[in-house]
């Protein structure tokens, strides 16, 4: 694996052999996939993946793509392939609502294994991760930490995740309140 590309994360051998020993035995979908070096590196482990991306700019694809990757963004991907799947993994997801919005599809009953920077408020102006969005951290909540992540910083974890069924409540009523004060009733544009 030494010498792979990746623009983010750091999966050394001995990260992605611990990855692969907590996945082995359920299926997985990643979104945010990029090139598919993890899903490559995670298959050669004997763990079942699908991979999508939307091949940005910026995550590596170009320069070529290491495993099969779907192109979907990953609201669509958990609704496509998500029923068959036990696990939904995050690599380094871009600072957009889709994260957030692949969560919501996903829901609260499998976890979501997520990779980057995660936001800590308690560190204020420092604890601003530059993954996901604020939404995506306000509805996750933490269960466990991936041991053998050696992160770039104090806020580049590999972590597991479920989505909090209270905060998504809270805001879907947010939603409604909103939704019910602007004229005709009218349904904001976001994530769900």
């Amino acid at each position: 694996m030494a010498g792979t590309f990746h623009p983010f994360g750091q999966f050394t051998p001995a990260f992605v052999d611990a990855l692969a020993e907590r996945l082995r035995g359920k299926s997985v979908l990643e979104v945010f996939a990029g090139n598919g070096t993890l899903a490559a590196e995670l298959t050669r482990r004997g763990v079942d993946v699908v991979a999508t991306t939307l091949f940005s700019g910026h995550d590596g694809h170009e320069r070529g793509l290491r495993f099969p990757v779907v192109e979907r963004d990953a609201r669509a991907a958990v609704r496509e392939f998500g029923r068959e799947r036990d696990v939904l993994l995050m690599s380094w997801p871009t600072t957009t609502e889709a994260a957030a919005a692949a969560a919501l599809e996903w829901g609260d009953e499998r976890p979501i294994v997520f990779i980057g920077e995660v936001t800590r408020p308690e560190l204020g102006l420092a604890g601003l991760g530059g993954c996901a969005s604020d939404f995506f951290f306000e509805i996750a909540e933490l269960q466990d930490e991936i041991a053998g992540y050696r992160g770039r910083g104090a806020l580049d974890r590999a972590v597991v995740y479920r989505t909090n069924p209270e905060s998504v409540a809270r805001w879907r009523a947010g939603e409604r309140a909103v939704a019910a004060l602007r004229p005709g009733g009218a349904q904001a544009p976001g994530p769900a």
